[in-house]
């Protein structure tokens, strides 16, 4: 049996309404040695249904459908645990590429063994697939140093730049050395440190991925949610990232969590776990530190909101007299377990 070289894994929960647009471009690429794996997470619309007839028509699909939902970041590993090739791909279910981005970005990883992942610049799309609009925040981490490239990653404008290197080819050897994507806000970045420090992260000059807007997005739809619950706070000096944590572990929602304190640990992490000289260990501590200090503002923030929901607990629990005849002691008691409820 042939073993195809690149394996593309699409993660998909109720998708129905661009997946076909994104499976028709993913077969349409003019490089076609690869094996298309979808990870339908339980949907409950046309998901399953698509992805069986795309399958039943292209021996290169491969469809796999959860018993349950296993959550955002579970399902976008699950695809990389049943791929294949040398190398891998994720491609989000309304995301299209154009007929040429596989090849390019094929022909710029075997140009040079240093080079980890290659992605392209990005056109976005509206709705109905139309382009409307060049998107120029692409970040340069083709440096020689890995020092740079981690660098420039950790002080990027957040609010400008949406991680569209990500959705670009990367050795999956390179992918086997990290812990995979978290179940955390921005863990797309954090993944991406990983390959900044193992290698070049190299950028095809052609607008040849289709980044979909619509309201739907789990960024749009869940901007101006109120994720912090207890929190007034969070209304004068915002709650932090998006998509919340309760959105990618659903365990978490309602309790006490940090998410830019979670960052910081994540991306200490990936300097510690990654084989590098000394010297470039140094300067990426080095580097961790500018980031800590530029960080205090927000990590104040975790520690405010998290003080204030805690508080609020507190006097709820004090606030909740026993009373026998009605059981009140047992919902006192469920009260004050609420407080227990932390995340790191």
């Amino acid at each position: 049996m042939h073993t195809p070289r690149l394996s593309i894994g699409v993660p998909v929960y109720n998708g129905a309404r661009f997946l076909r647009a994104t499976l028709d471009s993913i077969l349409a690429q003019t490089y076609t040695d690869f094996e298309l794996i979808v990870c339908d997470n339980c949907s409950t619309d046309a998901t399953e249904s698509i992805c069986r007839e795309y399958a039943a028509k292209d021996p290169r699909v491969r469809y796999f459908r959860n018993e349950r939902n296993l959550g955002p970041a579970p399902n976008y590993n699950r695809c990389f645990q049943y791929a294949r090739g040398e190398l891998f791909k994720w491609s989000a279910a309304d995301d299209c590429i154009q007929p040429t981005f596989l090849q390019r970005c094929v022909e710029l990883l075997d140009s040079d063994p240093s080079i980890v992942c290659a992605y392209t610049k990005t056109m976005l799309i509206d709705e109905q697939g139309r382009p409307y609009r060049k998107y120029d925040h692409e970040l340069d981490l083709d440096h020689p140093s890995p020092v740079v490239r981690f660098a420039r990653l950790m002080f990027v404008n957040h609010r400008k730049h949406n991680a569209h290197e990500f959705w670009g080819v990367v050795r999956a050897e390179a992918l086997r050395k990290t812990p995979m994507k978290g179940s955390f806000p921005s863990a797309d970045r954090i993944l991406m440190s990983f390959w900044t420090l193992q290698g070049r992260m190299a950028r095809v000059e052609e607008y040849l991925f289709l980044n979909r807007e619509h309201p739907q997005r789990s960024q749009r739809a869940i901007a101006n949610r109120d994720f912090r619950p207890g929190s007034a706070l969070s209304r004068w000096i915002g709650g932090g990232p998006t998509p919340p944590y309760e959105w990618w572990d659903p365990r978490l929602k309602g309790r006490i969590v940090f998410p830019e304190w979670r960052w910081v640990w994540e991306y200490l992490r990936a300097v510690r776990m990654t084989k590098l000289p000394l010297r470039h260990k140094l300067g990426c501590y080095a580097v961790m530190a500018a980031l800590y200090v530029a960080f205090l503002p927000r990590l104040a923030r975790d520690v405010l909101i998290a003080g204030e929901q805690l508080l609020r607990r507190l006097l709820s629990c004090r606030g909740a007299t026993p009373t026998p005849d009605t059981g009140g002691a047992a919902r006192g008691s469920q009260t004050c377990d609420s407080t227990r409820k932390w995340a790191a």
